[in-house]
């Protein structure tokens, strides 16, 4: 039997949705209206930005991390919890785990809100953060010591440390954490949507499966979120039959799917050539009084273009525009090389200068794409004006204008 196996067999899960996560990562201080627990530092008679900008601006790490656990001795500092991610990002990136782990110990100081578990909470998902679960475990652990209540809260925030970890075996070292684990706490539904993502991640979808049937033996109603993790799992890996049956038993369990549920079944029609099943589903999204969006039309436009059906892939991309639905990357990614081949360089000019108008976030490969087109057709002025666009846009956009160009 396999680790994920036998983690079936424990009341327990692992990885929450975005939404859950930044609930979990982003609690706001627990204790913002109680006096600190010891006097802010000087420096914090200086404006807090200007506090918060300083410190970002700082290059040499070790002062970084001094003057962060400085900083954090003002209650309004460490009701910030933006800047303690940004800061455990860049600690992370530089491989300084040691500092991050600094860090957090210091915050165990403040014995008035360790005492509070939204406070604990945002400690232990900051180790998440840098890829430590297992120092977010035993944080865990340590909690009834540091005065701090343990619940389903603390404990599902330890699942999504487990999660974010990149090592390959990490659903072993759930199984070690939740072996160890006294059993005192009830894990609850977010708990099993945790796990059921993180199989779902690992290709174990029968384990994810069987997980759903162990919520239901333990009288854990599924919700929207597990079905749809289950269904995006089993649609996007092809298998529709099964994908149904699951669709089948939401509808039992009373869940009506949503636009993200008929997203996952229309990609999975569209990417196997289906198109006219996909169609299908869409008209199916419109009876039930939902409004496709715009990974719905970026679907549809991939299965076009992978048939080659250059003008529906046209057509859906103008009905995106009229249901107010804007293109993103991955919709140019897909329509821009399609046009330039094709021959309608100018409309895939069009559709590059309305996307970076309405906001789109530059990228280089696609816009690459466009310059070199328009370059080997002579059109330098207007491959110009996209570089000088694009970087008004995004100064920072690695764009290479071809030769031709630079000697006008």
């Amino acid at each position: 039997m396999n680790s994920s196996t036998s983690l079936l067999r424990l009341p327990l899960p692992l990885r929450l949705p975005h939404s859950h996560f930044r609930l979990l990562c982003s609690t706001p201080n627990p204790n913002a209206n109680s006096n600190p627990y010891s006097d802010p530092p000087d420096s914090s008679q200086q404006p807090l930005r200007s506090i918060i900008k300083a410190l970002f601006r700082e290059n040499d790490l070790n002062q970084l991390i001094s003057k962060f656990k400085r900083f954090s001795a003002d209650r309004n500092f460490r009701s910030k919890p933006e800047v303690y991610e940004i800061i455990i990002r860049r600690l992370t990136a530089a491989g300084r785990l040691d500092a991050v782990n600094d860090i957090i110990e210091h915050h165990k100081s403040y014995e008035e809100e360790i005492s509070h578990e939204g406070f604990a909470v945002r400690l232990i998902s900051l180790y998440g953060l840098a890829g430590m679960p297992e120092r977010a475990a035993a944080l865990f652990q340590e909690l009834p010591a540091l005065g701090c209540p343990r619940t389903v809260f603390s404990f599902n925030a330890v699942l999504t440390a487990y999660t974010r970890s990149k090592v390959a075996d990490r659903i072993a070292h759930l199984h070690q954490f939740l072996s160890s684990h006294d059993g005192s706490i009830e894990p609850n539904r977010i708990s099993y949507n945790i796990l059921i993502n993180a199989l779902c991640e690992r290709d174990l979808l029968d384990d994810a499966l069987n997980t759903l049937d162990l919520m239901e033996q333990r009288e854990i109603k599924p919700d929207l979120v597990t079905f749809n993790t289950l269904l995006n799992a089993f649609y996007s890996k092809g298998m529709i039959l099964k994908a149904d049956e699951i669709w089948q038993r939401m509808t039992e369990n009373g869940i009506q799917p949503d636009v993200r549920s008929f997203n996952a079944k229309i990609r999975a029609f569209a990417w196997q050539g289906k198109i006219l099943e996909a169609m299908e589903v869409l008209e199916e999204l419109r009876r039930v009084g939902l409004e496709p969006d715009t990974l719905t039309f970026n679907a549809l436009i991939k299965g076009y273009c992978r048939q080659g059906n250059l003008e529906e892939a046209k057509r859906i991309y103008k009905q995106m525009g009229k249901k107010g639905c804007f293109p993103d990357r991955h919709t140019l990614r897909e329509l821009i090389p399609k046009l330039c081949g094709g021959g309608e360089v100018d409309l895939a000019l069009n559709i590059c200068i309305k996307a970076i108008d309405n906001g789109f976030v530059v990228d280089v490969g696609i816009i690459q794409v466009m310059i070199d087109e328009l370059a080997k057709g002579s059109l330098y002025d207007k491959a110009k004006k996209l570089v000088k666009l694009a970087k008004l846009k995004n100064n920072r956009a690695n764009l290479r204008m071809p030769l031709p160009c630079l000697a006008l």
